[in-house]
């Protein structure tokens, strides 16, 4: 294959997404912020991340946009982290990941149940804007994607 034939990399918001939250603290992190968990202290328990490491991945999703810091305490200098609207909107990204990790990586640990605000079970999923019918591989289609894989790759 010469080199004029392999294809430039896929502009992708995917591919995105993930530099933003694909190393192992961000989305750890984003899941207790879900739960109620604010404080560094708490993030660092629960996520087992190196305070090191949990500062950066911090300051990171904050220059992200996905957390907001607010300080809770003059004296010593304290913070808490939120979620901002982009962190909510990962809500159904957080719950489908925990979802699949306990349905396909063989953990043998506690399921984790979420409730809808009704009572029942929840389960994410994806459906249709118009027809709200669940979406399946094979029953949509890409529309305006730019990059047309090459024949034989």
């Amino acid at each position: 294959m010469s080199p004029e034939s392999i294809p430039t990399p896929r502009e992708c918001s995917l591919t995105d997404a993930l530099e933003v939250l694909g190393d192992r603290y961000s989305l750890p992190v984003l899941r207790e912020l879900l739960y109620g968990f604010h404080r560094f202290s708490d993030l660092a328990k629960l996520t087992g991340a190196p305070r090191t490491l949990l500062t950066g991945r911090l300051r990171r999703l904050e220059e992200a946009g996905v957390i907001v810091r607010r300080q809770y305490s003059q004296h010593p200098v304290r913070f808490e982290y939120h979620l901002t609207q982009a962190g909510v909107d990962l809500v159904p990204v957080i719950l489908t990941l925990t979802e699949w990790g306990e349905r396909h990586t063989g953990h043998d640990k506690p399921k984790t149940v979420f409730q809808h605000s009704c009572g029942a079970e929840l389960h994410p999923l994806v459906t249709c804007n118009c027809c709200r019918q669940e979406i399946r591989p094979g029953e949509f289609e890409v529309v305006g994607d730019t990059h047309t894989p090459v024949a034989g790759t």
